[in-house]
Protein backbone atom coordinates (compact mmCIF):
# COMPACT_ATOMS: atom_id res chain seq x y z
CA UNK A 1 0.00 0.00 0.00
CA UNK A 2 1.03 3.46 -0.55
CA UNK A 3 2.90 5.26 2.58
CA UNK A 4 0.22 8.15 4.13
CA UNK A 5 2.51 11.31 4.07
CA UNK A 6 1.60 14.12 6.28
CA UNK A 7 0.43 17.65 4.90
CA UNK A 8 3.40 19.24 5.83
CA UNK A 9 3.69 23.48 6.55
CA UNK A 10 3.31 23.77 2.73
CA UNK A 11 -0.10 23.74 3.15
CA UNK A 12 0.09 26.48 5.86
CA UNK A 13 -3.32 28.52 6.80
CA UNK A 14 -3.53 31.65 5.94
CA UNK A 15 -3.77 33.46 9.48
CA UNK A 16 -1.33 36.64 9.72
CA UNK A 17 0.34 38.62 12.52
CA UNK A 18 0.26 42.20 11.44
CA UNK A 19 2.31 44.03 13.27
CA UNK A 20 3.02 47.90 13.15
CA UNK A 21 5.73 50.52 14.85
CA UNK A 22 8.05 52.88 13.18
CA UNK A 23 10.07 54.42 15.09
CA UNK A 24 13.95 56.03 13.81
CA UNK A 25 17.03 53.79 13.40
CA UNK A 26 19.52 55.17 15.73
CA UNK A 27 22.21 54.41 18.48
CA UNK A 28 24.35 51.44 19.74
CA UNK A 29 23.75 47.73 18.76
CA UNK A 30 22.66 46.07 22.18
CA UNK A 31 23.33 42.82 23.76
CA UNK A 32 21.82 40.91 20.62
CA UNK A 33 24.37 41.73 18.42
CA UNK A 34 25.11 44.32 15.87
CA UNK A 35 23.72 43.72 12.23
CA UNK A 36 25.07 44.09 8.83
CA UNK A 37 22.04 45.05 7.21
CA UNK A 38 18.31 46.60 8.80
CA UNK A 39 15.49 46.88 6.36
CA UNK A 40 12.60 48.76 7.79
CA UNK A 41 9.46 50.46 7.37
CA UNK A 42 8.57 47.78 5.16
CA UNK A 43 5.53 45.00 4.05
CA UNK A 44 7.47 41.76 5.05
CA UNK A 45 5.73 38.73 3.73
CA UNK A 46 7.01 35.80 5.29
CA UNK A 47 5.66 32.99 4.03
CA UNK A 48 6.26 31.18 7.09
CA UNK A 49 3.80 28.84 8.84
CA UNK A 50 1.45 31.36 9.86
CA UNK A 51 2.00 33.92 6.65
CA UNK A 52 3.21 36.84 9.46
CA UNK A 53 3.45 40.53 7.84
CA UNK A 54 6.27 42.17 9.54
CA UNK A 55 8.08 45.54 9.23
CA UNK A 56 11.54 44.81 9.25
CA UNK A 57 14.66 41.97 9.05
CA UNK A 58 17.75 42.41 10.72
CA UNK A 59 20.69 40.47 8.46
CA UNK A 60 24.11 39.52 9.65
CA UNK A 61 26.74 37.46 8.12
CA UNK A 62 24.23 36.40 5.48
CA UNK A 63 21.70 35.48 7.85
CA UNK A 64 18.40 36.67 9.29
CA UNK A 65 18.82 37.64 12.94
CA UNK A 66 15.35 39.07 13.55
CA UNK A 67 12.31 39.81 11.82
CA UNK A 68 9.53 41.65 13.41
CA UNK A 69 9.06 45.60 14.03
CA UNK A 70 11.03 48.27 13.60
CA UNK A 71 11.29 48.94 17.05
CA UNK A 72 12.48 45.67 17.53
CA UNK A 73 15.19 46.14 14.78
CA UNK A 74 16.70 48.90 16.65
CA UNK A 75 18.45 47.07 19.10
CA UNK A 76 20.32 45.22 15.80
CA UNK A 77 21.68 48.95 14.48
CA UNK A 78 25.58 49.66 14.98
CA UNK A 79 27.66 52.34 14.03
CA UNK A 80 28.71 49.96 10.73
CA UNK A 81 25.16 48.22 10.06
CA UNK A 82 23.74 49.81 6.99
CA UNK A 83 20.30 50.61 7.43
CA UNK A 84 17.63 51.02 4.62
CA UNK A 85 14.54 52.36 4.57
CA UNK A 86 11.89 50.20 2.50
CA UNK A 87 9.73 52.62 2.28
CA UNK A 88 6.64 51.06 2.72
CA UNK A 89 7.28 48.37 -0.13
CA UNK A 90 7.56 45.32 -0.10
CA UNK A 91 9.49 42.27 0.97
CA UNK A 92 9.20 38.92 0.74
CA UNK A 93 11.65 35.29 0.40
CA UNK A 94 13.48 35.42 -3.27
CA UNK A 95 11.96 32.91 -5.67
CA UNK A 96 12.82 29.45 -6.37
CA UNK A 97 12.28 27.56 -9.60
CA UNK A 98 12.39 23.99 -9.51
CA UNK A 99 12.78 23.06 -12.93
CA UNK A 100 14.56 25.18 -16.02
CA UNK A 101 17.18 25.14 -18.52
CA UNK A 102 19.94 28.27 -17.93
CA UNK A 103 22.34 27.67 -20.56
CA UNK A 104 19.76 26.87 -23.44
CA UNK A 105 18.21 30.44 -21.42
CA UNK A 106 21.24 32.26 -21.78
CA UNK A 107 22.33 31.43 -25.32
CA UNK A 108 18.87 32.52 -26.73
CA UNK A 109 19.72 35.81 -24.68
CA UNK A 110 22.95 36.27 -26.71
CA UNK A 111 22.20 34.09 -29.99
CA UNK A 112 19.79 33.64 -32.69
CA UNK A 113 16.10 34.07 -30.63
CA UNK A 114 12.80 33.88 -32.18
CA UNK A 115 11.67 35.27 -29.02
CA UNK A 116 8.37 33.37 -29.00
CA UNK A 117 6.97 35.29 -31.72
CA UNK A 118 4.12 34.50 -33.79
CA UNK A 119 5.19 33.74 -37.29
CA UNK A 120 4.68 32.81 -40.86
CA UNK A 121 6.61 30.53 -42.58
CA UNK A 122 8.80 33.41 -44.45
CA UNK A 123 8.90 35.64 -41.10
CA UNK A 124 10.88 32.84 -39.64
CA UNK A 125 12.88 32.37 -42.59
CA UNK A 126 13.39 36.17 -42.74
CA UNK A 127 14.36 36.07 -39.08
CA UNK A 128 17.47 33.22 -40.05
CA UNK A 129 18.54 35.19 -42.74
CA UNK A 130 19.37 38.28 -40.49
CA UNK A 131 21.22 35.86 -38.84
CA UNK A 132 23.09 34.48 -41.23
CA UNK A 133 23.75 38.37 -42.60
CA UNK A 134 25.98 39.13 -39.61
CA UNK A 135 27.52 35.66 -39.11
CA UNK A 136 28.54 34.92 -42.85
CA UNK A 137 32.02 34.24 -41.36
CA UNK A 138 30.92 30.73 -40.20
CA UNK A 139 30.00 29.89 -43.79
CA UNK A 140 29.65 26.86 -44.97
CA UNK A 141 30.19 24.57 -42.23
CA UNK A 142 29.11 26.67 -39.20
CA UNK A 143 26.40 25.25 -37.30
CA UNK A 144 23.06 27.19 -37.38
CA UNK A 145 20.74 26.98 -34.51
CA UNK A 146 18.47 28.92 -32.15
CA UNK A 147 16.09 29.18 -29.43
CA UNK A 148 12.59 30.43 -28.38
CA UNK A 149 10.75 29.11 -31.41
CA UNK A 150 7.43 28.93 -30.65
CA UNK A 151 6.12 26.35 -32.46
CA UNK A 152 2.64 26.03 -32.03
CA UNK A 153 2.24 30.00 -32.91
CA UNK A 154 2.90 29.33 -36.35
CA UNK A 155 0.67 31.52 -38.35
CA UNK A 156 -1.72 30.11 -40.24
CA UNK A 157 -2.40 27.44 -37.77
CA UNK A 158 -1.22 23.93 -38.73
CA UNK A 159 1.47 25.00 -40.65
CA UNK A 160 4.52 22.98 -40.49
CA UNK A 161 7.98 24.50 -41.39
CA UNK A 162 9.92 21.74 -43.51
CA UNK A 163 13.37 21.21 -45.39
CA UNK A 164 12.22 22.84 -47.82
CA UNK A 165 11.55 25.55 -47.21
CA UNK A 166 15.12 26.02 -45.12
CA UNK A 167 16.73 24.91 -48.18
CA UNK A 168 15.64 27.99 -49.78
CA UNK A 169 18.12 30.18 -47.63
CA UNK A 170 21.21 31.24 -48.97
CA UNK A 171 23.16 29.41 -47.28
CA UNK A 172 25.04 26.07 -47.53
CA UNK A 173 25.74 25.61 -43.64
CA UNK A 174 23.65 23.18 -41.74
CA UNK A 175 20.37 24.26 -39.87
CA UNK A 176 18.70 22.50 -37.04
CA UNK A 177 16.16 24.73 -35.23
CA UNK A 178 14.35 23.45 -32.08
CA UNK A 179 11.01 24.41 -30.90
CA UNK A 180 10.91 26.09 -26.94
CA UNK A 181 9.27 22.70 -26.41
CA UNK A 182 12.51 20.58 -27.09
CA UNK A 183 10.22 18.60 -28.76
CA UNK A 184 10.71 19.41 -32.20
CA UNK A 185 13.48 19.77 -34.43
CA UNK A 186 13.56 20.82 -38.16
CA UNK A 187 16.63 20.44 -39.90
CA UNK A 188 17.59 21.37 -43.61
CA UNK A 189 19.04 19.04 -46.12
CA UNK A 190 22.67 19.82 -45.79
CA UNK A 191 21.74 18.46 -41.80
CA UNK A 192 19.82 15.29 -42.59
CA UNK A 193 22.46 14.28 -45.30
CA UNK A 194 25.41 15.11 -42.41
CA UNK A 195 23.51 12.67 -40.18
CA UNK A 196 22.72 10.11 -42.49
CA UNK A 197 19.24 10.44 -42.32
CA UNK A 198 16.96 9.06 -45.72
CA UNK A 199 14.09 7.42 -46.32
CA UNK A 200 15.34 3.73 -45.12
CA UNK A 201 16.66 5.71 -41.60
CA UNK A 202 14.24 3.63 -39.37
CA UNK A 203 12.68 5.84 -36.39
CA UNK A 204 14.67 5.33 -33.33
CA UNK A 205 13.31 4.66 -29.50
CA UNK A 206 11.24 7.50 -27.99
CA UNK A 207 11.36 9.63 -31.32
CA UNK A 208 9.62 9.93 -35.26
CA UNK A 209 11.21 11.09 -38.31
CA UNK A 210 8.14 12.42 -40.28
CA UNK A 211 8.31 11.31 -43.37
CA UNK A 212 6.21 12.87 -47.01
CA UNK A 213 3.85 10.78 -49.22
CA UNK A 214 6.64 9.32 -51.07
CA UNK A 215 8.25 8.19 -47.74
CA UNK A 216 10.97 10.67 -47.30
CA UNK A 217 12.50 12.92 -44.82
CA UNK A 218 10.82 16.23 -44.38
CA UNK A 219 13.27 17.58 -41.82
CA UNK A 220 10.71 17.27 -39.25
CA UNK A 221 12.32 15.17 -36.32
CA UNK A 222 10.39 14.22 -32.91
CA UNK A 223 11.33 13.39 -29.82
CA UNK A 224 14.21 11.46 -29.98
CA UNK A 225 14.89 11.87 -33.36
CA UNK A 226 16.19 15.30 -32.91
CA UNK A 227 19.57 14.26 -31.57
CA UNK A 228 20.07 12.07 -34.85
CA UNK A 229 21.43 15.64 -35.73
CA UNK A 230 21.42 17.69 -32.94
CA UNK A 231 24.14 15.62 -31.75
CA UNK A 232 26.40 16.15 -34.77
CA UNK A 233 26.75 20.09 -33.14
CA UNK A 234 29.92 20.75 -31.83
CA UNK A 235 29.02 21.24 -28.02
CA UNK A 236 29.43 24.74 -26.60
CA UNK A 237 33.00 25.47 -25.06
CA UNK A 238 33.92 26.10 -21.21
CA UNK A 239 33.74 29.70 -22.52
CA UNK A 240 30.36 29.92 -24.73
CA UNK A 241 28.61 28.49 -21.71
CA UNK A 242 29.93 30.47 -18.97
CA UNK A 243 28.68 33.26 -21.01
CA UNK A 244 25.41 31.43 -21.44
CA UNK A 245 25.34 30.80 -17.49
CA UNK A 246 26.61 34.82 -16.84
CA UNK A 247 23.53 35.92 -19.02
CA UNK A 248 20.66 33.34 -17.84
CA UNK A 249 21.89 34.47 -13.87
CA UNK A 250 21.73 38.32 -14.39
CA UNK A 251 18.54 38.06 -15.85
CA UNK A 252 17.02 35.33 -12.81
CA UNK A 253 18.17 38.01 -10.72
CA UNK A 254 16.50 40.56 -12.02
CA UNK A 255 13.19 38.43 -11.86
CA UNK A 256 13.93 37.73 -8.09
CA UNK A 257 15.21 34.21 -8.66
CA UNK A 258 17.72 33.26 -6.07
CA UNK A 259 17.63 29.39 -6.28
CA UNK A 260 17.13 27.25 -9.26
CA UNK A 261 17.39 23.60 -10.37
CA UNK A 262 18.98 22.64 -14.17
CA UNK A 263 16.49 20.36 -14.93
CA UNK A 264 18.71 17.48 -16.70
CA UNK A 265 22.80 18.17 -17.41
CA UNK A 266 25.78 16.71 -17.98
CA UNK A 267 29.75 17.67 -16.69
CA UNK A 268 30.07 20.57 -19.09
CA UNK A 269 26.92 22.29 -17.05
CA UNK A 270 28.40 21.57 -13.17
CA UNK A 271 32.34 22.96 -14.71
CA UNK A 272 31.38 26.07 -15.42
CA UNK A 273 29.06 26.57 -12.62
CA UNK A 274 31.85 25.43 -9.73
CA UNK A 275 33.86 27.56 -11.53
CA UNK A 276 31.57 30.74 -10.95
CA UNK A 277 31.29 29.74 -7.43
CA UNK A 278 34.96 29.63 -6.64
CA UNK A 279 35.63 32.87 -8.36
CA UNK A 280 32.13 34.19 -6.33
CA UNK A 281 30.24 34.71 -9.35
CA UNK A 282 27.12 33.12 -8.56
CA UNK A 283 24.80 34.77 -7.95
CA UNK A 284 21.97 31.81 -7.04
CA UNK A 285 21.70 28.52 -5.78
CA UNK A 286 22.50 26.12 -8.50
CA UNK A 287 20.98 22.59 -8.04
CA UNK A 288 22.12 20.47 -11.40
CA UNK A 289 19.84 17.57 -12.02
CA UNK A 290 22.11 15.13 -13.82
CA UNK A 291 20.17 13.40 -16.89
CA UNK A 292 19.88 9.82 -17.10
CA UNK A 293 19.18 8.01 -20.57
CA UNK A 294 17.28 4.57 -20.88
CA UNK A 295 19.44 2.11 -21.57
CA UNK A 296 22.36 3.46 -20.22
CA UNK A 297 24.86 0.81 -18.19
CA UNK A 298 24.51 1.62 -14.45
CA UNK A 299 24.64 5.16 -14.24
CA UNK A 300 24.66 5.32 -10.81
CA UNK A 301 28.69 5.18 -10.77
CA UNK A 302 28.98 7.89 -12.78
CA UNK A 303 26.31 10.16 -10.74
CA UNK A 304 27.95 9.24 -7.43
CA UNK A 305 31.61 10.48 -9.23
CA UNK A 306 29.54 13.68 -10.24
CA UNK A 307 28.47 14.45 -7.04
CA UNK A 308 31.63 13.71 -4.80
CA UNK A 309 33.50 16.17 -7.39
CA UNK A 310 31.04 19.14 -7.79
CA UNK A 311 28.20 18.97 -4.79
CA UNK A 312 28.84 22.30 -2.39
CA UNK A 313 27.61 20.48 0.29
CA UNK A 314 25.81 22.15 3.17
CA UNK A 315 23.90 24.93 1.95
CA UNK A 316 25.83 28.23 3.52
CA UNK A 317 25.21 31.88 2.79
CA UNK A 318 27.26 31.95 -0.21
CA UNK A 319 25.85 31.07 -3.40
CA UNK A 320 26.87 27.10 -4.37
CA UNK A 321 26.21 23.99 -6.68
CA UNK A 322 24.51 21.08 -5.77
CA UNK A 323 23.87 17.52 -6.97
CA UNK A 324 21.35 15.71 -5.67
CA UNK A 325 19.22 15.49 -8.23
CA UNK A 326 18.51 13.55 -11.15
CA UNK A 327 16.24 14.25 -14.40
CA UNK A 328 14.71 11.28 -16.47
CA UNK A 329 12.20 11.88 -19.27
CA UNK A 330 9.07 9.24 -19.60
CA UNK A 331 7.04 11.01 -22.27
CA UNK A 332 7.00 13.73 -24.69
CA UNK A 333 4.24 16.74 -25.18
CA UNK A 334 0.88 16.74 -25.31
CA UNK A 335 0.74 18.65 -28.37
CA UNK A 336 -0.45 18.36 -32.22
CA UNK A 337 1.05 17.65 -34.20
CA UNK A 338 3.55 15.74 -32.07
CA UNK A 339 1.55 14.40 -29.57
CA UNK A 340 4.59 12.60 -27.82
CA UNK A 341 2.92 12.60 -24.59
CA UNK A 342 1.56 9.08 -23.43
CA UNK A 343 -1.99 9.23 -22.54
CA UNK A 344 -4.45 7.09 -21.11
CA UNK A 345 -7.10 6.76 -23.41
CA UNK A 346 -6.33 7.87 -27.49
CA UNK A 347 -5.96 11.07 -28.52
CA UNK A 348 -9.31 12.32 -30.42
CA UNK A 349 -9.06 12.99 -34.27
CA UNK A 350 -11.36 14.43 -36.74
CA UNK A 351 -13.72 11.80 -38.58
CA UNK A 352 -13.38 13.93 -41.36
CA UNK A 353 -17.05 15.28 -41.37
CA UNK A 354 -16.02 17.45 -38.50
CA UNK A 355 -16.13 15.50 -34.95
CA UNK A 356 -13.61 14.46 -32.97
CA UNK A 357 -13.79 10.66 -32.44
CA UNK A 358 -11.32 8.70 -30.40
CA UNK A 359 -8.25 7.32 -32.64
CA UNK A 360 -5.47 4.71 -31.94
CA UNK A 361 -2.40 6.69 -31.18
CA UNK A 362 -1.62 6.98 -27.33
CA UNK A 363 1.81 8.52 -27.43
CA UNK A 364 4.47 6.20 -25.78
CA UNK A 365 5.97 6.04 -21.66
CA UNK A 366 9.86 5.63 -22.93
CA UNK A 367 10.84 3.85 -19.76
CA UNK A 368 9.43 0.09 -19.00
CA UNK A 369 7.86 0.00 -15.67
CA UNK A 370 10.21 -2.76 -14.60
CA UNK A 371 13.35 -0.76 -15.42
CA UNK A 372 11.91 2.31 -13.95
CA UNK A 373 11.27 1.40 -10.45
CA UNK A 374 14.56 -0.59 -10.20
CA UNK A 375 16.45 2.44 -11.03
CA UNK A 376 14.67 4.60 -8.74
CA UNK A 377 14.98 2.01 -6.15
CA UNK A 378 18.63 2.21 -6.80
CA UNK A 379 18.90 6.03 -7.10
CA UNK A 380 17.21 6.92 -3.71
CA UNK A 381 19.25 4.44 -1.97
CA UNK A 382 22.50 6.36 -3.23
CA UNK A 383 21.07 9.53 -2.07
CA UNK A 384 19.09 11.01 -5.47
CA UNK A 385 16.12 12.57 -5.51
CA UNK A 386 14.43 11.48 -8.83
CA UNK A 387 12.85 14.36 -11.10
CA UNK A 388 10.81 12.69 -13.96
CA UNK A 389 9.19 14.28 -16.63
CA UNK A 390 5.95 13.27 -17.35
CA UNK A 391 3.22 15.02 -19.12
CA UNK A 392 0.65 13.00 -20.43
CA UNK A 393 -1.82 11.35 -17.54
CA UNK A 394 -0.13 7.17 -18.75
CA UNK A 395 3.32 9.00 -18.24
CA UNK A 396 2.56 10.67 -15.07
CA UNK A 397 0.85 7.44 -13.64
CA UNK A 398 4.03 5.55 -14.36
CA UNK A 399 6.31 8.14 -12.46
CA UNK A 400 4.12 7.61 -9.41
CA UNK A 401 4.04 4.01 -9.75
CA UNK A 402 7.57 4.34 -9.64
CA UNK A 403 7.53 6.48 -6.69
CA UNK A 404 5.18 3.34 -4.84
CA UNK A 405 7.94 1.41 -5.17
CA UNK A 406 10.26 3.61 -3.89
CA UNK A 407 8.34 3.71 -0.74
CA UNK A 408 7.47 0.17 -0.44
CA UNK A 409 11.42 -0.65 -0.82
CA UNK A 410 11.69 2.10 2.80
CA UNK A 411 12.86 5.21 1.11
CA UNK A 412 10.99 7.59 2.73
CA UNK A 413 13.07 10.22 3.07
CA UNK A 414 13.54 10.70 -1.14
CA UNK A 415 11.80 13.87 -2.12
CA UNK A 416 10.53 12.31 -6.00
CA UNK A 417 9.04 15.05 -8.36
CA UNK A 418 6.83 14.79 -11.28
CA UNK A 419 7.64 17.86 -13.84
CA UNK A 420 5.19 19.03 -15.46
CA UNK A 421 2.03 16.78 -14.69
CA UNK A 422 -0.26 18.65 -17.48
CA UNK A 423 -2.71 15.77 -16.91
CA UNK A 424 -3.01 13.78 -14.69
CA UNK A 425 -5.96 11.14 -14.37
CA UNK A 426 -8.12 12.20 -11.16
CA UNK A 427 -7.52 8.50 -9.75
CA UNK A 428 -4.00 9.55 -9.48
CA UNK A 429 -4.19 13.61 -8.05
CA UNK A 430 -4.52 12.15 -4.62
CA UNK A 431 -1.53 9.97 -5.18
CA UNK A 432 0.46 12.80 -5.03
CA UNK A 433 0.17 13.95 -1.13
CA UNK A 434 0.05 9.76 -0.62
CA UNK A 435 3.54 9.68 -1.83
CA UNK A 436 4.99 12.27 -0.87
CA UNK A 437 5.65 13.33 -4.47
CA UNK A 438 6.05 17.09 -5.53
CA UNK A 439 4.35 18.26 -8.62
CA UNK A 440 6.97 20.70 -10.10
CA UNK A 441 4.32 23.23 -12.62
CA UNK A 442 4.91 25.55 -15.46
CA UNK A 443 2.40 28.42 -14.65
CA UNK A 444 2.95 29.61 -17.90
CA UNK A 445 0.97 27.36 -19.45
CA UNK A 446 -2.12 27.41 -17.46
CA UNK A 447 -3.54 30.10 -19.76
CA UNK A 448 -5.72 30.24 -23.31
CA UNK A 449 -3.18 29.87 -26.19
CA UNK A 450 -1.74 28.50 -28.85
CA UNK A 451 -0.09 25.34 -26.74
CA UNK A 452 -3.31 24.90 -24.90
CA UNK A 453 -6.82 25.69 -26.84
CA UNK A 454 -5.25 24.82 -30.64
CA UNK A 455 -3.38 22.56 -30.01
CA UNK A 456 -4.43 20.65 -27.02
CA UNK A 457 -7.84 20.82 -26.13
CA UNK A 458 -9.12 19.87 -29.49
CA UNK A 459 -7.58 15.99 -29.16
CA UNK A 460 -8.44 15.40 -25.38
CA UNK A 461 -11.60 16.98 -25.25
CA UNK A 462 -13.89 19.05 -23.03
CA UNK A 463 -14.08 15.99 -19.88
CA UNK A 464 -9.89 15.52 -20.42
CA UNK A 465 -9.21 19.39 -20.78
CA UNK A 466 -11.16 20.33 -17.52
CA UNK A 467 -7.98 18.36 -15.79
CA UNK A 468 -5.48 20.47 -18.26
CA UNK A 469 -2.51 21.73 -15.90
CA UNK A 470 -4.10 20.41 -12.51
CA UNK A 471 -2.45 22.89 -9.74
CA UNK A 472 -5.48 23.08 -7.94
CA UNK A 473 -6.88 19.95 -8.00
CA UNK A 474 -3.56 18.21 -6.76
CA UNK A 475 -3.11 21.47 -3.93
CA UNK A 476 -6.68 20.67 -2.94
CA UNK A 477 -6.00 17.33 -2.55
CA UNK A 478 -3.07 17.79 -0.02
CA UNK A 479 -0.32 17.52 -3.21
CA UNK A 480 2.95 19.87 -2.65
CA UNK A 481 2.96 22.44 -5.97
CA UNK A 482 6.10 24.18 -6.86
CA UNK A 483 6.97 26.78 -9.32
CA UNK A 484 9.18 24.64 -12.82
CA UNK A 485 9.27 27.55 -15.31
CA UNK A 486 10.83 25.09 -17.99
CA UNK A 487 12.64 28.49 -19.25
CA UNK A 488 13.71 28.73 -22.09
CA UNK A 489 10.65 26.58 -23.11
CA UNK A 490 8.47 29.65 -21.55
CA UNK A 491 9.61 33.54 -21.45
CA UNK A 492 11.00 34.50 -18.80
CA UNK A 493 8.74 36.12 -16.60
CA UNK A 494 7.80 34.45 -13.19
CA UNK A 495 5.25 36.86 -12.25
CA UNK A 496 3.55 36.26 -15.39
CA UNK A 497 3.25 32.95 -14.76
CA UNK A 498 1.94 33.55 -11.19
CA UNK A 499 -0.40 35.71 -12.79
CA UNK A 500 -1.24 33.87 -15.23
CA UNK A 501 -2.19 29.93 -12.26
CA UNK A 502 -4.34 32.45 -10.21
CA UNK A 503 -6.24 33.95 -12.88
CA UNK A 504 -5.93 31.03 -16.06
CA UNK A 505 -6.40 34.03 -18.69
CA UNK A 506 -4.34 35.26 -21.12
CA UNK A 507 -2.08 38.95 -21.11
CA UNK A 508 -4.77 41.48 -21.78
CA UNK A 509 -4.41 42.46 -25.37
CA UNK A 510 -3.54 39.01 -26.48
CA UNK A 511 -5.98 37.60 -29.29
CA UNK A 512 -6.48 34.58 -26.69
CA UNK A 513 -7.78 36.90 -24.21
CA UNK A 514 -11.21 36.85 -25.94
CA UNK A 515 -11.18 32.65 -24.67
CA UNK A 516 -11.69 34.30 -20.96
CA UNK A 517 -10.75 31.99 -18.03
CA UNK A 518 -9.35 28.77 -18.78
CA UNK A 519 -9.74 25.71 -16.59
CA UNK A 520 -11.21 27.68 -14.27
CA UNK A 521 -11.47 24.72 -11.57
CA UNK A 522 -7.50 24.63 -11.42
CA UNK A 523 -6.79 28.12 -10.10
CA UNK A 524 -4.69 29.32 -7.29
CA UNK A 525 -4.90 31.64 -4.89
CA UNK A 526 -2.33 34.08 -4.64
CA UNK A 527 -0.92 32.89 -1.46
CA UNK A 528 -0.87 29.62 -2.35
CA UNK A 529 1.13 29.97 -6.08
CA UNK A 530 3.64 32.17 -4.27
CA UNK A 531 3.95 29.72 -1.91
CA UNK A 532 4.50 27.20 -4.75
CA UNK A 533 7.32 29.56 -6.07
CA UNK A 534 9.29 30.24 -2.67
CA UNK A 535 8.69 27.36 0.24
CA UNK A 536 7.38 24.78 -1.60
CA UNK A 537 10.27 25.25 -4.34
CA UNK A 538 12.37 25.48 -1.80
CA UNK A 539 11.08 22.02 0.06
CA UNK A 540 11.61 20.14 -3.02
CA UNK A 541 15.40 21.28 -3.59
CA UNK A 542 16.13 20.53 0.65
CA UNK A 543 16.65 24.27 1.17
CA UNK A 544 13.37 24.38 2.94
CA UNK A 545 15.57 24.66 6.58
CA UNK A 546 17.62 27.12 5.10
CA UNK A 547 15.63 29.32 2.65
CA UNK A 548 12.15 29.78 0.85
CA UNK A 549 10.46 32.51 4.05
CA UNK A 550 11.48 35.50 5.83
CA UNK A 551 12.67 33.74 9.24
CA UNK A 552 15.42 33.79 11.65
CA UNK A 553 18.25 31.94 11.40
CA UNK A 554 17.57 31.32 7.57
CA UNK A 555 19.85 32.85 4.74
CA UNK A 556 18.99 36.45 3.89
CA UNK A 557 17.28 35.47 0.05
CA UNK A 558 15.29 38.10 -0.08
CA UNK A 559 13.40 40.44 -2.98
CA UNK A 560 12.26 43.63 -2.60
CA UNK A 561 9.16 44.53 -4.84
CA UNK A 562 7.63 47.35 -6.46
CA UNK A 563 4.70 46.95 -5.75
CA UNK A 564 2.07 44.85 -3.08
CA UNK A 565 1.40 41.74 -4.21
CA UNK A 566 -1.06 40.57 -1.98
CA UNK A 567 -2.84 43.97 -2.38
CA UNK A 568 -2.84 44.93 -6.20
CA UNK A 569 -5.30 43.37 -8.43
CA UNK A 570 -4.73 39.94 -9.75
CA UNK A 571 -4.07 41.14 -13.00
CA UNK A 572 -1.42 43.45 -12.32
CA UNK A 573 0.85 40.65 -10.67
CA UNK A 574 2.03 40.40 -14.67
CA UNK A 575 3.69 43.89 -14.25
CA UNK A 576 5.98 43.33 -11.09
CA UNK A 577 9.41 44.10 -11.09
CA UNK A 578 12.03 43.48 -8.70
CA UNK A 579 13.77 46.35 -7.08
CA UNK A 580 16.47 44.68 -5.20
CA UNK A 581 17.69 40.95 -5.08
CA UNK A 582 19.60 39.72 -2.03
CA UNK A 583 21.58 36.25 -2.03
CA UNK A 584 23.05 35.26 1.12
CA UNK A 585 22.74 39.29 2.14
CA UNK A 586 24.44 40.79 -0.69
CA UNK A 587 22.98 42.39 -3.89
CA UNK A 588 22.98 40.93 -7.04
CA UNK A 589 20.27 42.53 -8.78
CA UNK A 590 19.33 46.24 -8.22
CA UNK A 591 20.49 48.87 -5.52
CA UNK A 592 19.55 49.78 -2.04
CA UNK A 593 18.93 53.37 -3.58
CA UNK A 594 16.77 52.09 -5.90
CA UNK A 595 14.79 50.58 -2.84
CA UNK A 596 14.96 54.06 -1.21
CA UNK A 597 14.59 56.32 -4.11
Amino acid sequence: MEKQFARRSVLAGMAATSVTSALAFAGPAQASGEADLVLHNGFVWTVDDRDSIGKAVAIRGGRIVYVGTDKGALRYVGRRTRVVDLGGRMLMPGLHDGHLHSLGGGSGLVGLNFEYATLTVPEFLATIADYLAGTSAEEPDGWVTGQNWYLQAMEPKGVVVTRKDLDQLDTRRPVAISSSDGHTTVANSRALALAGITRDTPDPTGGIIERDASGEPTGVLQDNAGPLVLSLIPPATDAENTRYAQAALSALAAQGVTTFMEAGAGEDTLRVYAALSQRGQLTARAHIALMVELGEDDPLPELKRLRRRYDSGAVKARADVHVHNIKLFLDGVLQAPAQTAAVLEPYLVDDGHGHMIPGTHRGQVYWPQKDLDAFLIAASAAGFDPHTHAIGDRAVRTALDGFQAVRRAGHRGTRPTVAHAELVSPADIPRFQRLGAIASMGFHWAKPAPDSTDSVEPFLGPERFAGYEPEGAIFRSGGTVSLGSDWPVDALNHWEALRVVIMRTAAAGSPYARYGVMTPSQRLLRRTAIRAATFNAAYQLRQDHRTGSVETGKLADLIVLDRNILQVPADDIGSTKVLLTLVGGKPVHGTFEAVTG
